[in-house]
């Protein structure tokens, strides 16, 4: 990694604060960059750069809390992107229908088939489509014909496995497609911290400490 050489010293201590928050700005952008080898060296460099900004620690917390602003914004962003792309979505499924129904509207040539509507730049024609399915009645259709997705605690799906034959169980778990398996941490907090239990695969993380900005 290409070592920022920020090191206190009066010259950097009385560098203008736009400097320092460059420096912490570049810093924060190659924290993703950086690997494990070369942890130690970044946190060296960035303990330097926020002791060098011993009167500009007001500006810091600015910096932090614009973060937090651009997550919210992004989050807002994502939001309303997907709605956006809801919306384009249905707009182009509605005037492509628009579109065919005029077509249709002119009927066909003498070959049978539907006529061309040509533009300077584009052209639309129609093409048949393959045999699609349309739900009509949802409980009608037989469960052979459905999936099921369901959310449920690990330890009851393997209850309900050890109570199956063992090729039950293999026909089950051979039909089961992309399973997602997470930790539920509060169950494992209640268990470790209410309970005093040891759960395998998991310890309790003490001593650390959280930010605070006041």
């Amino acid at each position: 990694m290409a070592a920022l050489a920020v090191v206190p010293s009066p010259a950097v201590t009385a560098a203008p604060l736009y400097l320092i928050e460059d420096q912490l700005a570049a810093l924060i952008e190659t924290a993703e960059l950086v690997s494990p080898e070369q942890e130690q060296e970044f946190r060296a460099e960035f303990q330097a750069a926020l002791t060098a900004a011993v009167e500009k620690r007001d500006h810091v917390g600015h910096f932090l809390a614009h973060l937090e602003q651009q997550i919210d914004f992004a989050r807002f962003e994502i939001d309303r992107l997907r709605q956006r792309r809801a919306t384009c979505e249905r707009a182009l499924a509605r005037l492509e229908d628009y579109v065919i129904g005029t077509i249709e509207s002119l009927g066909t040539d003498s070959k049978g088939r539907y006529r061309k509507l040509e533009g300077k730049t584009t052209t639309f024609s129609l093409r048949a489509c393959p045999p699609s399915v349309k739900v009509t009645d949802e409980l009608a259709i037989p469960a052979e014909h459905k999936t099921l997705t369901l959310r449920l605690p690990a330890v009851t799906w393997e209850l309900l496995l050890d109570g199956l034959a063992v090729e039950q169980r293999a026909a089950v778990l051979g039909q089961v497609k992309s399973p997602e398996i997470s930790v539920d941490k509060r169950s494992v907090s209640r268990a470790a911290i209410d309970g005093g239990a040891d759960v395998p695969g998991a310890n309790l993380t003490t001593g650390r400490r959280s930010l605070r900005r006041s």
